[in-house]
Formats: structure tokens, sequence, C-alpha cells
């Protein structure tokens, strides 16, 4: 399984965590949109997309079921992240 496609919208608001929104295609045949880039405490991580449950609070509607897929997805992903800030930043 391969990241095929990662589509990068960065959020610069002071103060935010939210970093930048994410769709990305794996293997070319399943797309999943609205992913995000999350500052956290102490690292970046990838929130998967999710919507609100009856109590108000956000749950994950697609995510990875393993450690070994969540990091190689993170890798992939911030990786691209890294080279688009790095790009705007030229």
């Amino acid at each position: 399984m391969e990241i095929t496609r990662v589509d990068i919208y960065p959020r610069e608001k002071e103060g935010s965590r939210l970093k930048a929104f994410v769709d990305f295609t794996i293997d070319d045949c399943l797309a999943i949109k609205g992913a995000k880039i999350i500052e956290g405490n102490s690292r970046l991580f990838v929130s998967m997309p999710g919507k609100l449950n009856k109590f108000g609070k956000e749950e994950n509607v697609v995510f990875p079921t393993n450690k070994e897929t969540r990091e190689k997805f993170e890798e992939v992903i911030l990786g691209e992240y890294k080279k688009k800030i790095e790009s705007n930043e030229e």
C-alpha cells in the first residue's frame, strides 16, 4: 500500500495548532479528504478525518489500524508538508 498523491493546504493562523489540511490518495484508488496536520506538544502529527458524535466529541471516520501504517502515513504526509513549507519560504 502506497500513498500516491498528497495535497497540502497550509493554514497560517497565528497561535493555531492546526497547520494544514491534507487530502491524500492510496494506491491511486482510495481518496482520503480532510486529514489535518496538528502541532502537538512535542511534534507534528497527522489527525485523520473525523465527525462529531452525539456527545459532541470528534471521532475518526477513517484511520490506520496499526502502528506501522500510521507511521508510514505520517512519514509521507509530513515529508510533503515540510517540502511545501520550505518551497513557500523561498
